[in-house]
C-alpha cells in the first residue's frame, strides 16, 4: 500500500497540496523495494517509470506534470513555466539537467526533488501563488541553495518572507551523519559559534553535523518566521522501515521524492 507523509504547517498554514514519499507501495526490489522514485540510482528505468505512474494515480497527477530534476548537489534553480511544457521529451531532460531545485507559479504542476539522505526543501507563500522544491546536501548547504531559494522568491516573485512557509522533509539525522573534521570547519565558515554548537558535535574519534538543523538556521537566518517552520522528525539512516538511505545501502539505492503542487 502506498503511503506518503506530509507537514501539518503546509496543510494547515497553507493547504497546499504536497507529499514525502516513503519506501512502501510500488513495485521495486532489492535495495530499490519497493517505491523508489529516483531516475539515477541505477535501478531498472521501467520500474521507475511505473512507480511515478502509481505516485501520479494517486495526486491526481498527469504524469508529465510531475517534474523532477536531475541533481548534481549544485546550486542551480529551475523555472518551470508553459514554456517548459512546449519542449520535447529530451528538450526536457536537458533542461532539468544540473539542477537541484524548481520553482513555478503554473497550477496542477508538481515540483519534486529526489533524496536518500539529504535535505528536501518545499518552500510555498500562504497565498499560494510560488512554490519550491530545494535538494540541500552539505554541498547545498554551502553553496547557500536554500538561501538562494528564498531569495528568488522575493525578489523574481514579489513574496515576502514573512509569508513563507518552509518545511524539511526526511534526511539523515546528526547521530547517523559522521564527517570529516575539514567539513565541520567548512560549516564553521557559515554558521557562528553558537549556531555550530547547534549544527556540529565531537567525540573523541568523529564529527557529526546536523544538516536539518544547519537548513533551519539558514531559514531562520533569512528571515523567515519561526512560526512558518515545520521540520520533519525522520531519519532516513535509522528508520531502514520508512526510509531508503543511500549511506546505509549504498549509492544503488532507493531514492524519496518529496513534492509540492498549487491547485
Amino acid at each position: 500500500m502506498l503511503k506518503l507523509e506530509h507537514s501539518r504547517l503546509l496543510q494547515k498554514r497553507c493547504g497546499v497540496s504536497h507529499f514525502f514519499s516513503t519506501i512502501e507501495g510500488g513495485v521495486g526490489g532489492g535495495t530499490y523495494a519497493t517505491f523508489n522514485l529516483g531516475a539515477y540510482c541505477g535501478d531498472d528505468p521501467q520500474t521507475v517509470a511505473a512507480n511515478r505512474r502509481i505516485l501520479c494515480d494517486e495526486l491526481g497527477l498527469r504524469p508529465d506534470h510531475l517534474v523532477v530534476p536531475h541533481e548534481v548537489h549544485g546550486d542551480g534553480i529551475c523555472r518551470i513555466d508553459s514554456s517548459y511544457f512546449e519542449m520535447n521529451e529530451e528538450g526536457r531532460a536537458t533542461f532539468l539537467n544540473s539542477c537541484d531545485a524548481l520553482v513555478t507559479t503554473m497550477p496542477d504542476v508538481c515540483l519534486a526533488v529526489t533524496t536518500a539522505d539529504c535535505v528536501p526543501v518545499l518552500l510555498c507563500d500562504i497565498e499560494k501563488t510560488v512554490v519550491m522544491a530545494v535538494h540541500a546536501g552539505w554541498r547545498g548547504v554551502v553553496n547557500g541553495i536554500v538561501p538562494k531559494a528564498m531569495g528568488m522568491m522575493v525578489s523574481e516573485y514579489g513574496v515576502p518572507l514573512s509569508s513563507v512557509c518552509a518545511v524539511t522533509g526526511p534526511c539523515v539525522s546528526a547521530a547517523a551523519y559522521e564527517v570529516s573534521r575539514e567539513l565541520v570547519d567548512t560549516f564553521s565558515s557559515l554558521f557562528s559559534r553558537e549556531q555550530m554548537m547547534l549544527v556540529a558535535r565531537a567525540t573523541d574519534t568523529s564529527f557529526f553535523l546536523d544538516l536539518r538543523r544547519a537548513v533551519e538556521l539558514q531559514f531562520i537566518d533569512a528571515g523567515i518566521d519561526r512560526k512558518n517552520i515545520g521540520i520533519h522528525p525522520g531519519c532516513t539512516y535509522s528508520q531502514a522501515d520508512r526510509y531508503f538511505s543511500a549511506r546505509r545501502q549504498g549509492l544503488n539505492s532507493g531514492r524519496l521524492l518529496s513534492g509540492i503542487k498549487l491547485g
